[in-house]
């Protein structure tokens, strides 16, 4: 019988339908847009966002939920013993904080189950692919401390690799410089990032987009536990994520490999065409 219910942050890119499977909870970020506040995935889905992002020379700006976000989404699980949230990297968000704020004030107030909350030092679908395997746990009879126990020991081998076709909405962000920008779209420079401790990190340069793919894939080659999850995610850039998917089958047909699209509060800042492998390290 599972008596510990998953939470996680939108930011996470969890499909409804992934997280529907796997009896996760979504604790909505909130994206601010025109004077207008939008929850991640309830009202603003990823193809509306890039839809909206081109009508419009900025980007929108994104918050994560308050604690009175939390504390309904916490509410629907109070027949469950625990409940275990799941937070986006604390080195790039409040949400870890405040989510324990709240575990602390349901305590407080005799909420019935145990709130437990666990910092993913992950985005996007790292974060993802850390709740699934929190929920398989979860649906097998094991509890909140043991879940993260297990959580410690693979967190650092969530391979997290992404590249971008353009580097406009980071320079729209603020995260690189007018020049440096015009100097890497001149002479077509793509970076590769990675996520390391919680942060963004420069892993390497590449002349071309697809030369950024095909860089992707090599690490997937070097580096992934076979026969795992992987996921291939996209900002609107289905055509590449095929692509992808088929040479990661190819390479590694007992892998169960799944598109899935960019999330809006990631796909803000790193902008359409988009394209990011994440799978579990040896």
């Amino acid at each position: 019988m599972q008596k510990c219910r998953i939470y996680t942050n939108s930011v996470s890119d969890l499909s409804p339908a992934l997280a529907a499977e796997y009896n996760i909870g979504i604790v909505p970020d909130i994206i601010l847009f025109k004077d207008k506040e939008y929850f991640n995935n309830i009202d603003i889905d990823p193809p509306r966002l890039f839809e909206m992002l081109r009508e419009v020379p900025y980007l929108p700006t994104t918050s994560h939920p308050n604690q009175s976000i939390y504390a309904e989404a916490f509410s629907a699980a109070a027949e469950y013993d625990e409940i275990l949230c799941i937070n986006v990297t604390t080195r790039m968000s409040g949400s870890f904080n405040t989510a324990t704020q709240t575990a602390q004030a349901l305590r407080e107030e005799g909420f019935p189950a145990q709130v437990y909350t666990y910092d993913s030092l992950n985005v996007s679908l790292g974060l993802g692919f850390l709740s699934i395997r929190a929920a398989e746990l979860a649906r097998n009879g094991a509890g909140a401390r043991q879940i993260m126990e297990h959580l410690d020991t693979i967190r650092d081998k969530v391979g997290v690799y992404f590249c971008m076709p353009s580097l406009e909405n980071a320079k729209k962000g603020g995260r690189i410089g007018e020049i440096k920008c015009f100097a890497a779209d001149v002479l077509g420079i793509r970076p590769i990032l990675t996520f390391r401790d919680g942060t963004v990190k420069d892993l390497n340069l590449t002349r071309g987009f697809n030369k950024a793919v095909e860089r992707i894939f090599k690490y997937y080659a070097d580096r992934a536990k076979r026969g795992g999850r992987v996921f291939v995610c996209h900002a609107n850039n289905e055509r590449d994520a095929l692509k992808l998917k088929e040479r990661v089958e190819a390479l590694d047909p007992d892998a169960r490999v799944s598109i899935e699209w960019v999330g809006a509060v990631i796909g803000i800042y790193t902008g359409e065409g988009t394209i990011a492998l994440i799978f579990e390290e040896c």
